[in-house]
């Protein structure tokens, strides 16, 4: 990726870094440095399908979070209930939904997805290791809750077993792991789908800047 995109969901900004932009409008008119370019009806027909594949391609990247956030959310519920302690994971919630704020405020900004001056390569990898700061995040600070939950019922209950808290540790550990797999698994396939997306987005732009030839200084996807 050669310049920053914005995109707002139906409109397309693409930024040269000295600030020069080329931006196609929800209606598919397209500005380059805030002057209309007038466009054949083939022009705008490409137009019309490059805002819309642009606008359904990267915030994908967004859903995978989504996903991840609502499976932590829904394994920590499942273990809750079996542990009848419905508060004692709330900390580990929060933790866990701030942390994808934190990740999504990198390339949202007031509504729109910023997409900044970068190699998608480079964009995937940093996703991939945030992923893995979330994946052990959880881990680390589910464990702590659910030792502190089993050992505070098991003090109702008259007394702390130590064996059976250590096995029922195992067993939770084992599930999560599980879940967690298949999780990384689902997440490997989308990246895979997603790149696989991006051949195509490849070549609609060259096509695109074959029609357009004043859209070539604006470049969104490298070869």
């Amino acid at each position: 990726m050669q310049n920053e995109i914005h995109l707002d969901g139906k409109a397309i900004e693409v930024v040269q870094i000295n600030g020069s932009s080329a931006r196609i409008e929800a209606n598919n008119d397209l500005y380059i440095h805030g002057e209309k370019i007038e466009l054949t009806e083939d022009q705008q027909a490409a137009i019309e399908q490059y805002r819309e594949s642009m606008n359904e391609y990267l915030p994908k990247a967004r859903k995978l979070a989504k996903d991840s956030l609502d499976l932590a959310n829904d394994i920590i519920d499942d273990v809750a209930v079996s542990l009848e302690a419905p508060e004692a994971f709330e900390e580990l919630k929060q933790s866990m939904t701030e942390f994808f704020a934190n990740l999504e405020s990198r390339y949202y900004k007031e509504g729109d997805l910023v997409i900044p001056a970068e190699s998608f390569e480079s964009m995937v990898e940093r996703w991939a290791q945030d992923f893995e700061k979330a994946k052990s995040m959880f881990n680390t600070e589910f464990v702590t809750s659910a030792f502190n939950a089993l050992s505070e019922k098991m003090q109702q209950e008259g007394s702390i077993n130590l064996t059976e808290l250590a096995d029922t540790m195992a067993e939770l550990k084992a599930k999560i792991e599980k879940r967690l797999e298949e999780h990384s698994a689902d997440i490997k396939q989308q990246g895979e789908d997603l790149c696989d997306s991006l051949d195509d987005m490849v070549e609609q732009e060259q096509q695109l800047h074959k029609k357009i030839p004043a859209l070539k200084d604006y470049q969104t996807f490298t070869i």
